[in-house]
């Protein structure tokens, strides 16, 4: 088969359109995401919306696994009615990425992916193929285990990342860590971060 046929069956890839921000609104350069992500999740929710807890849940998975380096993103889709709800919403998820409400992406991906209930998320490798569209039930299904069964053989071949390094195209706020406060993991992210103590 020739290389302009196997080009016409290539997954849509809509990053090279999109704009994606942090939690402080500062773009991040889709090559790096690109570069340092094996598994893209979009997650399509909306202010207050969850299923029985498990996207808060993901929350904690998420900021839990970048502590090992796992090279996986996750892209917030808003599904709000209003810029205010969504950043409201945007606000108070994980340490992860977003589109704007405004972007026509969001419209583009929605229809994309047949997204016709929230919470919803699809799992992706970074090419674009599909590695899941039900990642609410994989979560539901087999908690944080469901990511490690998200990830490609060829993960582990990613450049090893340290998060010190790349913290600045995160916001400055990880909630959901699922560490302890007096194991030595949380003093050490502590002193790398600059996370206050708790009383």
């Amino acid at each position: 088969m020739n290389n302009s046929i196997i080009q016409m069956f290539n997954p849509y890839n809509w990053m090279d359109k999109a704009v994606v921000y942090n939690q402080r609104y500062d773009v991040v350069p889709c090559e790096w995401i690109r570069k340092n992500t094996d598994v893209l999740v979009l997650l399509f929710t909306a202010r207050g919306i969850d299923k029985d807890g498990i996207i808060v849940k993901f929350y904690e998975i998420y900021e839990s696994i970048k502590l090992l380096n796992l090279p996986i993103e996750v892209i917030y889709v808003p599904m709000d009615e209003t810029e205010a709800e969504m950043k409201q919403s945007y606000e108070t998820q994980a340490n992860w990425f977003t589109l704007s409400i405004h972007d026509p992406l969001v419209l583009t991906l929605k229809y994309m992916y047949d997204i016709t209930c929230i919470p919803h998320i699809v799992v992706l490798k970074i090419d674009g193929s599909i590695i899941s569209t039900h990642g609410v039930i994989d979560l539901e299904k087999y908690g944080k285990n469901a990511v490690l069964t998200w990830l490609s053989t060829s993960a582990s071949t990613k450049k090893h990342r340290k998060l010190n390094k790349d913290a600045s195209m995160y916001g400055e706020k990880w909630n959901y860590l699922n560490v302890r406060p007096n194991s030595s993991k949380y003093d050490s992210y502590r002193r790398k971060f600059n996370v206050p103590e708790t009383s």
